[in-house]
């Protein structure tokens, strides 16, 4: 299926397999942390990010960024692009311990090559889907990392 270069990234319902509702941020974070593409990116959309990781992402952008859909239409939310190689997501992890999850993010994405793989809207506090791209094994490696964070009906 061909996109217009302009067009923002979003996951189509034809592609999606939704894993079901997540009901923590932080188990959600550690389950991409341990299972995504080490060649992808992390999109976080927040619109109440704390200042101290505002900073800590800004230095940490990721060189390539795709543009995301937005989950957020007012206030206008922030948009940070981390890359997944490397110990980044690990290091905001740890930051993370520190805040409540809206000060974080409030949506996330995590996309490789122009396309989503992982679509979280409302993270830690809604559904979670992937795409049918991803091999079978990592969506049910990522259904066991999430553990008992993940219910199928929310």
């Amino acid at each position: 299926m061909l996109r217009v270069v302009d067009e923002p990234l979003r996951l189509s319902e034809a592609e999606t397999v939704v894993v079901g509702y997540v009901a923590d941020f932080y188990v959600l974070l550690r389950a991409v942390d341990e299972v995504m593409p080490n060649d992808s990116t992390l999109c976080l959309e927040g619109t109440r990010v704390a200042p101290d990781v505002v900073a800590f992402l800004e230095r940490r952008q990721a060189t390539v960024q795709s543009e995301i859909a937005p989950n957020t239409l007012w206030p206008k939310p922030q948009f940070f692009h981390l890359s997944l190689a490397g110990p980044d997501l690990t290091q905001l992890r740890a930051l993370a311990e520190h805040h409540a999850e809206p000060e974080i993010a409030d949506h996330l994405v995590v996309y490789r090559e122009g396309r989503v793989l992982l679509w979280a809207h409302d993270a830690g506090y809604g559904y979670v889907a992937v795409s049918r791209s991803l091999p079978r094994r990592t969506i049910e490696r990522f259904r066991q990392a999430l553990g008992s964070a993940l219910r199928l009906e929310g």
